[in-house]
């Protein structure tokens, strides 16, 4: 029985049900495509003042302050537009800003962890990446409560470490 396919602003969910038992999940998580377009809409205004410094040869403060919020725009767009996480099943693939995929299930999830917001899942007891708090990992986090894969905090292992 399919249940149905499921719209969230940042992700697109198949759930497959048998008898209220889950078999098969399949989403992408990803950034917002509003948080995307008003990067977008913002590296284009520092772009065009960075622009109209120069030809309006303002001070080089100026052109600088122009230009490094530009670049942290670029930079900003890139990682939204390159950062995916897809989960098919037991399988789970990231891909990091710079393209760069890894892919592994989630039996070899170590823990996680919540720090304000955001997710960092380790493998093997390393840090694999972080869904920042801006996406919606809402799917992501009821699978790993099923699965029960530790969830811990970090200001409570903060706490522990410092009072050793």
């Amino acid at each position: 029985m399919i249940v149905t396919i499921l719209h969230y602003y940042s992700s697109i969910i198949t759930i497959i049900v048998k008898n209220d038992n889950i078999l098969y999940v399949n989403y992408t998580i990803k950034t917002e495509k509003f948080l995307v377009v008003a990067f977008i809409v913002g590296t284009i205004f520092f772009a065009c003042c960075t622009a109209m410094s120069l030809r309006e040869k303002e001070d080089m403060f100026v052109i600088c302050i122009f230009g490094i919020f530009f670049l942290v725009g670029i930079s900003g767009i890139v990682n939204m537009v390159m950062w995916k996480l897809e989960v098919n099943g037991d399988e789970i693939t990231w891909r990091s800003t710079f393209g760069k995929k890894r892919t592994f299930r989630f039996g070899d999830i170590t823990y996680c962890e919540r720090k304000k917001g955001s997710v960092r899942v380790y493998v093997n007891g390393e840090k694999l990446f972080t869904i920042d708090s801006n996406i919606d990992k809402e799917e992501f986090m009821e699978d790993i409560e099923r699965r029960r894969i530790p969830v811990k905090s970090y200001w409570a292992n903060q706490h522990k470490k410092n009072r050793k």
